[in-house]
């Protein structure tokens, strides 16, 4: 009896196999189609340098609470931005790297670099501002006589 039983174990394992290396039973015939390998593209080349901007200046920096700040003014479009290390301009400037206050320049990525912008030691007058006037004598009049 004992030997009947391991039979039908080893006939069932044999059916069990085939059935594995068939397939599922369950699909549909031909739906179990070979793999293709994967067949891998070559990376994409890196996109090209950004061109350093000459219209971009440094005009000021300030520190607090430990934060380095950064004035960068794009002459072409007419604005500036304070910005931190690690931060770039909106209109996907160049970020910054670094900060030497010895020189005081500013290091971009792409080893640009900045120099701090020195002053005209000029004032802009405003557009809506009138020449300055000289303040008017106003009249003193004395106290009346008793």
């Amino acid at each position: 009896m004992k030997l009947w039983s391991v039979c039908l174990n080893l006939i069932g394992l044999v059916l069990f196999a085939d059935l594995v290396a068939q397939g599922n039973p369950f699909l549909r015939p031909g739906s179990n189609r070979p793999v293709q390998p994967v067949i891998r593209k070559p990376a994409p080349p890196p996109p090209p340098p950004i061109p350093h901007n000459p219209n971009v200046e440094f005009r000021g920096y300030f520190k607090i609470e430990g934060e380095w700040h950064f004035a960068l003014f794009d002459k072409s479009k007419n604005r500036g931005e304070w910005l931190q290390e690690g931060e770039s301009m909106t209109d996907g400037g160049r970020e910054i790297k670094g900060f030497d206050l010895q020189s005081e320049e500013l290091t971009l990525d792409g080893g640009v670099k900045l120099s701090l912008k020195k002053s005209d030691n000029q004032t802009i007058p405003l557009p809506y501002s009138q020449p300055r006037q000289p303040p008017k004598k106003t009249q003193v009049i004395p106290p009346p006589r008793r």
